[in-house]
């Protein structure tokens, strides 16, 4: 009626005596009646890739972050975060093994919470490498030059332009207009003096 005092299962003999066996996941104690969860974590892991975790009477694997496990119930596969919604990056999204993370596209810099991206203002920083005008745009910059000056091929760099000013209404001078490299001036006939305003001109006062 007890079992035969074993805690599982008690099996007679055909000599009339009796054994006892414990269920999967346990063993025979020395008293030869009770039984004791196996912890099979305890041996090679539990043949698990990464994580084991004992139980009463058995025993089951998990993965760490990053990882799924496998229909085997055993081994582990690395999750490609990026599969989903582009693991949440507002760009680019890497993956690595049990993890990823995202980066941005050139002129953009990563913000803090790791996933969006700025705008890098490139101007900021050395004028672009503009020689003059720099013009920032969202996610790249141009630079061009002041009037007077053309861009060089290098899209950095500015050279002056020879525009004869003096060849348009003579420069707005009264009288004589002198073209220079990138400007012009304006100068008067003996016995005038050029006035203040760099353009006209006025008689010596005798």
């Amino acid at each position: 009626d007890n079992n035969g005092g074993c805690e599982h299962t008690c099996t007679d003999t055909e000599d009339g005596s009796f054994y006892c066996t414990c269920d999967d996941g346990y063993v025979l104690n020395d008293d030869g009646l009770s039984c004791d969860d196996v912890n099979e974590c305890d041996m090679y892991n539990g043949g698990c890739a990464q994580n084991c975790h004992n139980t009463d009477g058995s025993y089951y694997c998990s993965c760490d972050d990053g990882y799924t496990l496998n229909e085997d119930g055993h081994s582990c596969d690395d999750v490609n975060e990026c599969d989903m919604y582009n693991g949440g990056c507002a760009q680019n999204c890497h993956n690595t093994d049990g993890s990823y993370y995202c980066s941005c596209d050139d002129g953009y810099t990563i913000n803090e919470d790791g996933y969006s991206c700025d705008d890098v203002n490139e101007c900021e920083y050395a004028n672009g490498g503009c020689e003059q005008i720099c013009t920032n745009t969202v996610g790249s910059f141009y630079c061009s030059c002041y009037d007077g000056y053309t861009l060089n091929a290098d899209g950095s760099s500015c050279d002056p332009v020879d525009v004869d000013e003096c060849a348009t209404n003579n420069g707005g001078c009264e009288q004589n207009c002198h073209n220079t490299i990138g400007s012009f001036y304006c100068s008067c006939d003996d016995g005038y003096t050029l006035n203040a305003d760099g353009y006209s001109c006025g008689r010596f006062a005798l």
